[in-house]
């Protein structure tokens, strides 16, 4: 048994990943919650036959995502975590200003988005590289955990506080004003809070955090020839980036589908009602596939949810002439959307995990984030190809996709080494004894 020492310091590290995600986030999806004057405001600058402009700008994170991982990836272990802070704040910085300043140009506003998403595709493949550096083994799931927490938490807070900085009522003289200075606040707003970390962020703590050597990581192509001989893992990553994208897509479009199930005002509820619902099922669900030892169950269990849930959007209008109202029954199936989907994220993480024995586990978070991301574009892509005449079935074809990844997950087998956090660890955790300083 070997003794490490788990400075004090490591909390800063953790509050600079989190101000670093809540810094890019809140750019990402800030203008989805206010689609409609967004969309005015831009009104005729460019030939879009078939985006809007906040689709566009949605899209662009995803895209560059896709595109700048790997390249991200490569960079942070060339250069170090402190040098990837540095350039991911000036990034967000440079593009969140350049959005702001000039904002009544749609092609700046692109370019600066663009810039912000190349800050994103390093903020989040630094994550683990920098947990695994500052915290002992016994306290990385935690560091991670709350990281993630952080990227849903600041697209909960756009879709709050969007709606109340804009003007937004359908017959308010007023509509659309704010709008300037909404821009403005996120600009200032995400500029300090990405600051912070770069004067903040240390390359390595004094002595290393843990004793335990951790596995070399693996080639991506190396990973992935092993995960297509896992026919359970290949399939959970595809069901799994399916009820990612659809949730993403239901976010980037809150707005759009508000309008066409009758909602007058872009009040962000529709957003809103997801993540309350989200919060729910993530809390709720995870603990009880620990507590029962059940994974596929409970990963099965959200996607036959999320069923009955986009049901309930698609047929808000027709369910709310004989109950309640549409606006009522489109609010009921987001939350049922939101827990089952929301809930599905830390499960399907889990599962995957557990099914991918042999894998690095940094390596399967990190398919897991490409392909959800490119499955997200995908869909945003398809959506946005339809014209006038088949936006309304964009509810209908989500549903559709719900309902395979619901059959598809009937397919997959339970995990073999189904274990909690702790029982994960404990192995490891007691070969060092941890000192605080």
């Amino acid at each position: 048994m070997k003794s490490v020492k788990a400075y004090r310091y490591r909390y800063v590290i953790l509050l600079c990943l989190v101000l670093l995600i809540f810094s890019v986030e809140i750019q990402w999806l800030n203008l989805a919650p206010v689609g409609r004057v967004t969309n005015h405001f831009y009104q005729g600058q460019l030939a879009l036959k078939y985006a809007s402009p906040v689709d566009l700008l949605s899209l662009m994170f995803l895209l560059v995502f896709v595109v700048a991982s790997i390249p991200s990836s490569y960079l942070l272990h060339r250069l170090g975590p402190r040098w990837a802070v540095w350039i991911a704040s000036g990034c967000i910085v440079f593009g969140s200003l350049t959005k702001w300043i000039y904002l009544a140009s749609l092609p700046a506003v692109l370019f600066g988005q663009f810039i912000l998403a190349l800050g994103q595709a390093l903020v989040l493949t630094s994550i683990t590289e920098i947990v695994s550096r500052w915290f002992p083994i016994r306290e990385r799931g935690m560091a991670v955990g709350i990281t993630s927490a952080s990227q849903y938490l600041s697209l909960a807070a756009v879709m709050i506080l969007t709606p109340l900085l804009v003007a937004t009522r359908a017959n308010d003289p007023s509509w659309g004003e704010g709008f300037e200075r909404m821009m403005g606040i996120y600009a200032l707003v995400s500029s300090i809070l990405a600051l912070i970390p770069a004067f903040l962020m240390r390359e390595n703590p004094p002595t290393p955090s843990s004793t335990i050597q951790t596995p070399k990581n693996q080639s991506f192509r190396t990973s992935f020839r092993i995960m297509n001989k896992n026919a359970s893992l290949r399939g959970l990553m595809i069901i799994f980036s399916i009820g990612w994208g659809v949730l993403m897509t239901l976010f980037i479009k809150v707005d759009e589908i508000s309008a066409l199930l009758g909602f007058n005002d872009s009040n962000g509820f529709l957003g809103i009602s997801m993540f309350a619902g989200g919060m729910v099922g993530a809390i709720v669900l995870p603990g009880l596939s620990d507590r029962y030892r059940r994974r596929k169950l409970f990963f099965l269990f959200c996607n036959v949810c999320s069923i009955p849930g986009i049901l309930l959007l698609v047929f808000c209008q027709q369910i709310g002439a004989v109950l309640l109202s549409s606006e009522a029954i489109a609010l009921i199936g987001a939350s049922i959307v939101g827990l089952s989907l929301l809930a599905s994220i830390p499960i399907g993480s889990q599962y995957a995990a557990e099914l991918g024995i042999g894998i690095s586990e940094e390596v399967i978070q990190g398919f897991l984030l490409l392909f959800s991301q490119g499955a997200c574009a995908v869909i945003l892509l398809v959506s946005l190809i339809a014209t006038d005449a088949y936006s309304p079935m964009v509810l209908s074809t989500l549903a559709a996709l719900l309902a395979a990844s619901m059959i598809g997950s009937t397919f997959l087998k339970e995990s073999e080494m189904i274990v909690t956090e702790e029982e994960r660890l404990k192995g490891v955790i007691e070969q060092e004894i941890v000192h605080l300083q």
